[in-house]
């Protein structure tokens, strides 16, 4: 894989202050690894994405698929949930990345630059067999985002056609669509369940602003109107919210904020002097965690849907999903996440959701992170 997506040293970004609030959004919108590292979100939106078709399983019986570097190139491993039973589920000579899986679904998709030199979006099922590039893009980097909670669409980012966008493709690799259809590079943040409709960020003249867009791509609804920078938006589980990052009324620091989906009603949650972002509702829409910096260091918060009880999960030295790489389990009751604590080799660590029992699940030399929950 391209040095500057995959191989970008996590311990070096996790060892630094979380950025000023101005230039983290801004970085919101970079391509290839912004697109990749802040889009689940992730990432993180492997476990909330999909607001009502969000399987219920246990954390207990849940796998995790992860990227590793652990045995001397990037790969997809799966594990257990307890980090037991680990197995290189790729293991190839080229650089494997960013799992992405959908609930139900058998399978993973992937980056890889096994049909070199550009990064492709592949398929893989989960023991291993049966790989597929479903992008065969030779001339541009291609960056899986999600599974649509039905399993009919992938979402990845691209470079095709200059600044980095969102496309839509079904995964055996037909019809492909351009959801940007504009200049500016944008990113996807998570997915409704309940409507069919998905929040993109999307650069402005005067910062990242927030578009709801329908699945043809045609835009739905600006949630926000330039006039402040905001992104990372999360649907809530029920379909009637939405949670984001954006900055302040003092305009220095970012805080959180809900609002209804035209954007009306805007309250800020957080109100806080520190860097509160990368917003997530729990399964059942009780509670939202985030990442702030309030005590110095990134760490991983909660607090009631409304606010209340804000309160610091990980409370460690270390530094906790920078850059919101974080994701509740399936049934709410457990949250994954990643941190450099132990002599700052990036480790994938699992807590329960009120904080406590934080149990370190890859304990290796390699770079263990970007991990997902398989249900």
């Amino acid at each position: 894989m391209s040095e500057e997506i995959i191989t970008t040293d996590e311990n070096e970004v996790s060892e630094e202050p979380m950025e000023s609030s101005g230039s983290r959004l801004w970085s919101y919108l970079l391509p290839v690894l912004a697109l990749a590292i802040l889009a689940a979100v992730v990432v993180g939106g492997y476990a909330v994405l999909s607001s009502g078709g969000t399987s219920l399983l246990s954390a207990r019986s849940a796998r995790i698929a992860f990227m590793s570097d652990r045995d001397g190139n990037w790969d997809i491993y799966m594990m257990d949930h307890d980090g037991s039973n680990v197995r290189n589920v790729t293991n190839s000579p080229a650089r494997e990345g960013i799992p992405v899986h959908a609930p139900g679904q058998d399978k993973l998709i992937f980056a890889s630059d096994q049909d070199g030199p550009m990064l492709d979006i592949f398929s893989i099922d989960l023991d291993g067999n049966n790989i597929s590039n479903i992008t065969q893009a030779s001339e541009s980097n291609e960056l899986p985002i999600a599974w649509s909670p039905d399993g009919e669409y992938v979402v990845f980012a691209s470079d095709r056609d200059g600044a980095s966008q969102i496309f839509l493709i079904e995964p055996s690799g037909a019809g492909l669509l351009n959801l940007s259809e504009r200049d500016e590079a944008q990113s996807f943040d998570d997915w409704s369940g309940e409507t069919n409709q998905f929040i993109l960020t999307t650069a402005s003249e005067i910062g990242p602003i927030l578009l709801i867009t329908n699945l043809d791509g045609t835009t739905h609804q600006a949630l926000t109107d330039g006039s402040y920078p905001a992104g990372g938006g999360n649907w809530s589980p029920d379909g009637q919210k939405i949670a984001y990052m954006a900055i302040g009324t003092e305009g220095s620091s970012l805080d959180i904020f809900v609002s209804d989906t035209t954007g009306g009603d805007p309250v800020n949650l957080t109100q806080s002097p520190s860097n509160d972002s990368f917003p997530r509702w729990s399964p059942d829409g009780s509670k939202i965690a985030f990442v702030s910096d309030r005590d110095g260091n990134s760490e991983i918060y909660v607090m009631g849907a409304d606010g209340g009880n804000q309160t610091n999960l990980t409370n460690s030295p270390g530094q906790e999903s920078v850059q919101g790489d974080y994701a509740w389990s399936p049934d709410g009751t457990q949250i994954l996440f990643h941190t450099n604590r132990d002599n700052n080799d990036v480790e994938i660590y699992v807590m329960d959701a009120d904080g406590s029992n934080q149990v370190n699940l890859t304990n290796t030399l390699g770079t263990d992170y970007y991990s997902v929950w398989v249900d």
